[in-house]
């Protein structure tokens, strides 16, 4: 077979899969196992559609189900997915409609995109049919028969243009060519190209993609001929085969309901004709022969009677058995089969049998990963990039209302752009409207009060969608769910922060999901934190109670090398922290945000007055409503929002603060920079001490004598608490008792050397 024919096959039995068609002669039920199977572990349950991030209540949330409800998604998934893997790609359109938005696909052979040298959507020209209804009347004649009609969409960042022909549109021809029933050309309000494309399998460079069936297309086709045979031969096979001598009608059956037919030779041979004697028209009717096996349809089988009487001793009545198909026929179609789903990344579930439901959910590992990586073309960087261009254009709309609310005009341009005075005065103005529309979104977001005639999202952040399943394909049994907690438990107990540790019994929740989920009072790990802090102080008393073997006028506690005060710290702030989880706030991406032109890059020189067409483009999106800059976070104030939607600093855990080091002053650092971590090598990698001996990393350290601080108190003659005093407070000591002083440090010196001298 050509390759020309190849493609052509696989093109009909893929087509007729997708449309549901059932007058395909395909007999491989390979392509349908294959998409059934992606599917069932690309959707499973279902899919929900979430925001990162929606400090604000649940706007964002509440605006996605809607978007989700007007455009029926979660029922077009199916349909979406077997158009995307079978043809290796697709578009997603974005058009606002009826204050919401409508979500079109397209198969890769109803558009064409055009990507800028950076990778950037520049052009995109999308061809599909509709339906009109048809006219009446006089005014009929005037049109063509058919209600049937063809759109060609041209879409840029800065215009749409709409072409409408009752004559089909290809993409190779001229506009000239094309026979235009109506032409508009609108302004693109949303500044950027509403349009989103995703690959099945795509290249290194990640500009094109394949479908699934198409470099197996020989492979499948050769399976498809060697089952339509295999049913051939069952079909006419399958049945035994009637050995007689005497004639037909003396051993077959006649039923009252059979057809008469004009007896014949050809009606004795098998012939049949499709009407029955009485309304027989001799020639023009049309004969058949019923076929066993032809197109999977059965045969015309006879009814024998059980017993055949009357035999005369010369007459011969036996059956014929043939072997319809060989063992090794069949072995080796299930083996192609089974490689050939095996190579599409999925698994032969015939092949599958005597095993656990533990060894099922093993052996459909592969499957799932395979599932989990088309879900990351078509859901992260499909879905979720539609729904986070949406926000962005109800961020813009929110933004040019609240303006127009509050009376702030974004300046006109000059009209001459080579007079400095004009541009300065041009971007002073624009600056003050940048300041001014930053006041009036932070007065909206601190107060919460929107005025009226404010339309469209207030921004929040990151605009990140994401999307989880709504349920796995096997359920998890109750023991299932009991052995993962204890491993949490077992993980926690390890010292795994608890946010870490329960992602493993909520694999699809986000952290500040996990997070709100421990508003709750811990008590077994406070009882846990609390029963080590005890041990700890247990263990201090011990060592202040208990002399130093090296020092024995020392208690053990002043060793430097045995100080658990860090340790107790340590502990407090582990059970803060347990107790004080809270969300985080992040800015936008500007990354994942589009570029949208700005009229003052005419000025600058760096472009022209409609801007850069990007639909991902890689500058920063975030600018006003009539293009002026606003800031990275999208207008927000600079404080942190919190969880439950304020503006403030979110909650975060406490620091404790280490007592000051005796002639340090309080700097207020954190336990995280207070304590010094050790510098000692650890003790497996110590040479192993010998007799009279320690063991040490510091080999100038010798047996019987401690390691202090040069400034420690334990080092200093007299009291502690008085060297203590003097280095918190130099000078203390000598405005307290000045003599004690005098005669502690210059007197004793003065008087040892009037003595000497006499």
């Amino acid at each position: 077979m050509s390759d020309s024919n190849t493609k052509s096959a696989i093109d009909s039995m893929v087509k007729a899969v997708i449309d549901r068609d059932g007058n395909s002669t395909a007999d491989t039920m390979l392509i349908n196992a294959h998409l059934s199977q992606m599917k069932m572990f690309g959707i499973r349950q279902g899919v929900e559609f979430f925001p990162e991030q929606d400090n604000l209540g649940t706007q964002r949330f509440d605006f996605i189900q809607q978007v989700i409800k007007f455009n029926k998604l979660d029922a077009r998934l199916d349909s979406i997915w077997d158009r995307f893997l079978a043809y290796g790609k697709g578009l997603f359109y974005i058009r606002p409609a009826r204050k919401t938005y409508r979500i079109y696909w397209f198969d890769k052979d109803s558009y064409r995109t055009y990507y800028t040298p950076e990778g950037d959507l520049e052009e995109v020209i999308i061809i599909y049919p509709y339906k009109v209804k048809k006219k009446k009347g006089i005014n009929a004649n005037l049109s063509t028969n058919t209600d049937k009609r063809y759109m060609r969409l041209r879409i840029t960042a800065t215009e749409i243009e709409e072409f409408h022909s009752e004559q089909e549109i290809t993409f190779d021809q001229e506009y000239s060519e094309v026979g235009m029933l109506d032409k508009k050309i609108v302004e693109n309000t949303m500044e950027f190209i509403p349009c989103v494309e995703v690959f099945n399998n795509p290249d290194a460079f990640g500009t094109e993609g394949t479908g699934e069936f198409e470099w197996l297309a020989n492979q499948i086709i050769a399976h498809d001929e060697m089952v339509k045979n295999i049913r051939a031969n069952l079909s006419f096979f399958g049945n035994p085969t009637l050995l007689s001598s005497r004639p037909k009608q003396d051993i077959v059956e006649s039923s009252a309901d059979a057809e008469v037919q004009r007896p014949s030779i050809s009606s004795q041979s098998g012939f049949q004709s499709d009407f029955n004697l009485s309304s027989s028209t001799y020639k023009q009717d049309p004969t058949t022969r019923m076929q066993p096996g032809y197109i999977g349809r059965p045969g015309s089988g006879m009814r024998v009677p059980r017993v055949i009487a009357n035999l005369e001793p010369s007459d011969r009545v036996g059956f014929i058995t043939p072997d319809a198909v060989s063992t090794d026929q069949a072995r080796y179609a299930e083996q192609l089969r089974s490689e050939l789903r095996l190579a599409l990344g999925g698994i032969d579930d015939l092949s599958i049998s005597n095993v656990t439901a533990t060894e099922i959910k093993s052996a459909y590992g592969r499957v799932s990963a395979t599932a989990k990586k088309k879900c990351l073309q078509l859901y992260t960087y499909g879905i979720c990039k539609c729904f986070e261009l949406i926000i962005f254009q109800e961020e813009q709309l929110f933004k040019k209302s609240l303006a127009f609310v509050s009376g702030i005009k974004y300046p006109v341009l000059p009209e001459d752009i080579n007079d400095k005075k004009q541009v300065d005065k041009y971007e002073k103005s624009k600056f003050n409207y940048e300041k001014k529309l930053k006041q009036a979104l932070d007065g909206v977001l601190e107060t919460g009060d929107i005025p009226d005639g404010v339309v469209g999202l207030a921004p929040d952040g990151d605009r990140s969608v994401l999307w989880r399943w709504m349920g796995p394909v096997y359920e998890d049994t109750a023991q299932d769910k009991l052995n993962q907690s204890i491993f949490t438990r077992n993980l926690q107990e390890l010292g795994v922060d608890s946010i870490e540790a329960l992602k493993y019994l909520f694999p699809s929740k986000t952290d500040d999901e996990i997070a709100g989920m421990l508003s709750g009072y811990p008590f077994r790990m406070v009882g846990e934190v609390q029963r080590a802090l005890s041990a700890f102080i247990d263990l201090t008393n011990q060592e202040m109670r208990t002399p130093h073997p090296q020092q024995p006028n020392l208690p053990m506690a002043a060793d430097p090398r045995l100080d658990l005060t860090p340790f107790l710290y340590r502990t407090l702030e582990n059970l803060q922290k347990e107790l004080t989880y809270g969300g985080r706030y992040r800015s936008s991406d500007p990354i994942g945000t589009p570029s949208i032109p700005d009229p003052a890059e005419q000025l600058r020189g760096t472009g022209s007055a409609r801007g850069s067409i990007s639909g991902t483009g890689t500058n920063s999106g975030n600018v006003s409503p009539m293009g002026g800059n606003l800031p990275a976070d999208g207008g927000t104030s600079t404080s942190s929002a919190s969880a439950d939607g304020r503006t403030d600093t979110p909650i975060q855990p406490y620091t404790v603060k280490l007592p000051d080091t005796p002639g340090n002053p309080t700097t207020g650092q954190s336990i995280q920079g207070g304590v010094q971590q050790g510098r000692r090598t650890p003790e497996f990698s110590s040479p192993v001490p010998i007799p009279g001996s320690t063991i040490d990393s510091d080999s100038s350290s010798r047996p019987g004598q401690l390691r202090f601080p040069t400034n420690n108190p334990i080092q200093q003659r007299g009291s502690a608490d008085l060297y203590s005093w003097d280095q918190q407070q130099p000078g203390l000591l000598q405005r307290l008792f000045p003599n004690f002083s005098s005669e502690s440090t210059t007197g004793s010196r003065n008087k040892r050397g009037k003595s000497s001298s006499r």
